[in-house]
């Protein structure tokens, strides 16, 4: 258990490289909420998308986050708030899992697409 929870410390950085730029944006972010009436924001969580964690699969898109593949649900989009920046998308993902067992994709908390994606 003890090399796993090593591991994961490790290689956390690189999930959180796929949102960049939440301080620049953060006024943007702190209004966003989501299709079920929950907000997206606590300060940190939300930032553009790099191109590369990001792609469709069939009629599905989907995020890389932690280096797992995590569809986008349809209550994700947005209900309220506007993307600051629409040359990428745009996330919201919990940095910390609230539950123990709790997997990457259930971190995911709000998307915004770029338009035309």
């Amino acid at each position: 258990m003890r090399p796993l929870l090593v591991a994961r410390l490790v290689l956390w950085p690189l999930g959180v490289k796929a949102q960049e730029h939440h301080q620049m944006h953060h006024a943007y972010y702190q209004n966003w909420v989501n299709k079920q009436d929950k907000g997206c924001c606590n300060n940190q969580d939300c930032g553009e998308l790099r191109a590369e964690n990001e792609r469709m699969n069939g009629d599905r898109v989907e995020v890389r986050i932690d280096g797992e593949w995590c569809p986008v649900q349809s209550w994700h989009y947005l209900k309220r708030g506007n993307a600051p920046d629409w040359s990428s998308s745009h996330v919201c993902v919990q940095k910390y899992a609230t539950t123990a067992n709790a997997g990457a994709c259930q971190r995911l908390l709000c998307y915004q697409p770029k338009p035309g994606t």
